[in-house]
Formats: structure tokens, C-alpha cells, sequence
């Protein structure tokens, strides 16, 4: 593999040492402009490289060959020097890089040399980095062996291990990406919720998959999802390690379909060995209201002033009707009218609470308004015409307002709005998914009410108790929307939560939506004193540029009768 060079004719006055040459290395090259040398590599030379390279005085790029071994190399650069072994096989040309030199000695750098070019020349192709650090390791291993430093056999190298070729298919990003996509075109279809879809992005991309962005979904197995659920868990992360693994698993069906396989490289069935973590201890954490608690929440929302009007009917819509706080704030003005034939009643055809789709299925979810929640439903509907007109379809519009410089185009109040202010009431514990638990458990032990009659209300009618799972032609054909099996229900209800919201008994009015003001800020967790001088800054320049919201609906009203008297 190359002899050592004989040395040429000395000549009087010049320093032969490696060390006093390789100090004029910079200048040389610095003078000269020449970006390549030949000479014999020497371990002196090497450890005056790696100190100019530590104290930063390498500003230039060069590359020396080794005159001692065939194909060695070594590049200086200012963010390290490095090994490197170039062969030649059947007219091709391979640069094969072998490691840093703090890394790898000179001795070790030759030996891997000749190694890859043995690998490359036998027509076995690049060997790959893990088979040239297990090289490195070896070699390592038999130095402290004959140090008596080591014991046991070493590393095991294979003979070769060729580099895989670069892959063609997507990356873990291009696929995520080309996930969402469809996903967003099913939503647009009608087929999945919005909350869905942006459920499914926050956890596809969340910090512990962040690293498998630059990987090919193909060379991505069970082992590395496992992986990142263990550490999600190891964190107290057990509910996010839960979701990534049922999401990987749906995620990685889908790049399996025959649609996407020729893109994505996946076999049915990679992730099918992930496991996702049990859930311990979810009954144990789940809160059972009380009566008297749900009636206090239904008295707070009552008293006028205590919280906003839009917040507080939502409240009052959720204790009542015990729905998914996705339904409520997705309430239409629309969907509230009237039981026509039923004096004093309302109805209240509800958003599904699964996807559009379903709701166009014929199982159409409509609850009975028992005639206590139907008149403060009717007032807030009244507030609600003389407050917004015909600006928005919502029946709970979000509280924020619209900045001057946009048009007003008003959306719905958020689900954490509803949760926060139901759990910041004094006296309060509850979600809103809470009131499902109360609502069954009450009518059910107090009332008497089957379980089959209660499913039709909270949108559970489809168990096997369920009169639609029983009987076929109900469940299949029918439009029918079951206010006969749901009115006692709500009877039911309205019998016994009436009198708990009438004994709760609240704080002064005042005292109450400082307490609930108090008790936001820390969910927040907001400096009361600072967010309170902030909003005052912010209340004065809108005023004195008439943007508040009552300058702008003012300014918006007279603007009809400024035009008919020009």
C-alpha cells in the first residue's frame, strides 16, 4: 500500500524537524495559494495541527496527501481537520470520509484506509459510517488488550457493510405533510371535524418526533416510535406518549394504502408492535358532581353581571343539556326555535358531535328545552339580536374584539373559555364533560330513568342498552328525533336541578366577579396589577382614536343617516 518515502539531499541551513515545518504550514500555503500538498504524515505533525486548530489559527482550507498509505488524506479546515481515503474503482472516483483527527490517531487512520479501499476495490461499494466506527473501535479494543486493559473480545466487524443508497421516497416532514393535506381535503369534504384535523398535526408534530423530520419514512421502524413514547413516559408524559402512538400507528396505515406506498416506501403492518402506554388511574381522576354543585354553577351563570352574557349562556346551555363543550360553542342562533305543540318548550337541534357527515346521516341530535332553560335561552337570543344584528351566525361569538383596520367577522367562543370559567366559579370543580357524569348519574338514581332514555340525550343512544343498537330499523332508517323518549329525561332533570340552583347560595354579586376575575388570572397566570395597567393604556389610545367598540358600532349607525341627509 505505498513504502515510506526516502528522504532527499540535505541542504546547510535549512530545519528538517517535522514540528519547525509544520509551523510554516499557514505561511506556505498562505503564500503560495496552494490548496494541495504531498508529503509523509508524521504523529508529531499531526498534534501541532490539532493545537493551531484548538487555538484557532487555521483560516484556510488545504488538503495534504500521505505519501506513507495509498488514498489517505487530510483535509485542514477552520471547523476541524479530517481523515479521508480516496479510491478509485472501475472509473469511479470515491471520497470516503474516515473522521476527525481528535478523534481517530494517524496509525488507526492508515488501517481504516486500507480497509476501505480493500472494501471498495473487491466491488463491495462505500462501506457505510457504522462498519468504519466499528473500525475505529476495534482498533481501539486491541490496543487496550495489549495494555491488558481489556479482557473480552471486542466489537464484532463485519467483512463488509456497503452504505445503503440514498433514499427516493418521502422524508418523515414530506410524509406528515402530504398526511395533513388529505387530511384537510377530507375536512373540506365534510368527512372529519376541524378539531380533528388539528388534533392530528399538533401530535405528528410535536418535540419528541421532531428528530425523524430528515428521516425516510421507510427506514423508520416500530423501534423508533417506541423510543419516543418511552421517553414521553419517562417524562410524566403519559397521555401525549398515548396519543403519538395511536396517531404513528393511523399515520403510518395510511402511507401503507396502495395510493401512497410507491411514495412512501411503507409495508403494511411496521408499527402494528407499538404499543401504546396504559392509562392508569383515569376513573380515579375523573369528577363526580354533585347536585348542588351543578346547581351553583346554574346560579352563577343566572346572576346578572357576574359573568359575560355569551360566556354565561353558554355555561347555563351546558349544565342543562350536559353536551360536549365543542357542541355548545358551535351553536347556531338558528338552531334554537320553538316545540311547536309543546307550550313553553324550546328545541335545540344540535351540532354532531362527531363530524358533518354524521349529522347528514339521518340521525339528526335535537334536546328538548324544558321551559326554566327555554326562557333564559329566549333572552339571551333577544340580547343577542340587539348586540350583533345580523354580523354573525354564532350563538356564543367570541368575546375579542375585531381590530378596526379588519372587517368584523366574529367566530365563536373558545371550548377553553368554557372549561376555564365553569372551574374558576368559587365552589366549582367541574368540567363541562363533568355535567354528563351528573346529569346521568342523577336522573338515573333520583328518577328513576332507564339508562337507554338518558344515552338519547348525552348522544350515547348507539350502546347495546340503546334502543337504536336493538332494534336495527330504528338504527338504520329512521329520521325520527326521539323527543318522546328524551322530554322525560329533561322533565327529569329540570325537577331536580331547579331547586338546587334556587338554595345555592352565591357571593354578593360584586365579591363574585372579582372571585372569578381572580381566579382567571391565575389560570392564566397573569399579573393582575401589570395586565390591569396594560389594558388601561391599551382602553385609552382606542378611545382617543375612536376604535372601542362602542365608538365603532356608533360610528356605523349614524353612518345611514349621514349619507341620506348628504
Amino acid at each position: 500500500m505505498g513504502g515510506k518515502r526516502k528522504p532527499g539531499p540535505r541542504q546547510e541551513g535549512v530545519i528538517y524537524s517535522d514540528t519547525a515545518w509544520q509551523k510554516d504550514v499557514e505561511e506556505e500555503l498562505r503564500a503560495s495559494r496552494r490548496r494541495s500538498m504531498k508529503f509523509e504524515l508524521s504523529p508529531t505533525t499531526i498534534s501541532d495541527l490539532v493545537a493551531a486548530w484548538k487555538a484557532g489559527e487555521i483560516k484556510d482550507t488545504a488538503e495534504i496527501t500521505d505519501t506513507a498509505q495509498h488514498g489517505l488524506r487530510l483535509r485542514i479546515q477552520p471547523r476541524g481537520p479530517v481523515y479521508f481515503c480516496r479510491v478509485q474503482h472501475q472509473a469511479k472516483e470515491f471520497r470516503v470520509r474516515i473522521g476527525r483527527i481528535d478523534a481517530w490517531s494517524l496509525g488507526h487512520a492508515r488501517k481504516a484506509c486500507g480497509a476501505i479501499v480493500e472494501h471498495v476495490s473487491t466491488g463491495n461499494g462505500v462501506p457505510s459510517d457504522e462498519w468504519i466506527e466499528l473500525k475505529r473501535q476495534s482498533y481501539l479494543h486491541a490496543e487496550a488488550k495489549k495494555r491488558g486493559k481489556a479482557a473480552d473480545a471486542g466489537p464484532y466487524v463485519p467483512d463488509v457493510m456497503p452504505r445503503q443508497p440514498p433514499a427516493t421516497t418521502w422524508t418523515y416532514a414530506e410524509a406528515r405533510d402530504a398526511y395533513l393535506a388529505w387530511l384537510e381535503a377530507e375536512r373540506d369534504a365534510g368527512h372529519l371535524a376541524p378539531a380533528t384535523v388539528r388534533n392530528y398535526g399538533k401530535v405528528l408534530s410535536c418535540p419528541a418526533l421532531r428528530h425523524l423530520d430528515g428521516k425516510h419514512v421507510a427506514r423508520i421502524g416500530a423501534a423508533d416510535v417506541a423510543e419516543a413514547v418511552e421517553g414521553l413516559v419517562r417524562d410524566g408524559k403519559r397521555n401525549q406518549a398515548n396519543d403519538v402512538s395511536r396517531n404513528m400507528k393511523r399515520f403510518f396505515g395510511w402511507l401503507a394504502e396502495p395510493a401512497q406506498e410507491r411514495r412512501s416506501g411503507v409495508t403494511a403492518g411496521v408499527m402494528e408492535r407499538v404499543r401504546a402506554p396504559k392509562l392508569t388511574g383515569v376513573k380515579g381522576r375523573q369528577h363526580y358532581p354533585t347536585l348542588d354543585e351543578a346547581g351553583l354553577i346554574l346560579a352563577t351563570a343566572r346572576l346578572a353581571g357576574a359573568l359575560n352574557p355569551a360566556v354565561a349562556a353558554a355555561v347555563h346551555l351546558s349544565v342543562w343539556t350536559a353536551q360536549r363543550r365543542l357542541s355548545i360553542v358551535t351553536a347556531h342562533v338558528a338552531d334554537f326555535e320553538p316545540w311547536e305543540g309543546e307550550p313553553g318548550w324550546g328545541l335545540w337541534r344540535c351540532r354532531h358531535r362527531k363530524t358533518p357527515r354524521a349529522k347528514a346521516s339521518g340521525k339528526p341530535h335535537v334536546i328538548p328545552l324544558p321551559p326554566p332553560c327555554w326562557d333564559v335561552v329566549q333572552a339571551y337570543l333577544a340580547w343577542h339580536r340587539l348586540e350583533y344584528g345580523e354580523l354573525t351566525v354564532w350563538a356564543f361569538p367570541q368575546q375579542r374584539q375585531a381590530k378596526a383596520t379588519t372587517p368584523v367577522a366574529l367566530t365563536h367562543i373558545a371550548e377553553d373559555t368554557l372549561s376555564h370559567t365553569m372551574s374558576a366559579i368559587p365552589g366549582s370543580e367541574s368540567s363541562p364533560h363533568d355535567m354528563r357524569r351528573v346529569l346521568a348519574s342523577t336522573v338515573q338514581d333520583r328518577a328513576g330513568i332507564h339508562a337507554a332514555l338518558v344515552g338519547h340525550v348525552l348522544d350515547h343512544a348507539d350502546d347495546a342498552a340503546g334502543l337504536r343498537q336493538a332494534d336495527g330499523t330504528t338504527r338504520r332508517y329512521t329520521e325520527a328525533e326521539m323527543l318522546g323518549f328524551k322530554r322525560p329525561v329533561m322533565e327529569a332533570w329540570a325537577r331536580l336541578l331547579e331547586p338546587a340552583a334556587a338554595a345555592a347560595v352565591l357571593l354578593p354579586r360584586d365579591e363574585l366577579k372579582a372571585e372569578l376575575v381572580r381566579r382567571r388570572a391565575e389560570q392564566r397566570g397573569v399579573d393582575r396589577e401589570k395586565d390591569r395597567e396594560r389594558l388601561r393604556g391599551v382602553s385609552a389610545r382606542a378611545y382617543a382614536e375612536g376604535r372601542t367598540h362602542r365608538q365603532r358600532k356608533r360610528a356605523a349607525k349614524d353612518a345611514p343617516a349621514n349619507t341620506a341627509q348628504g
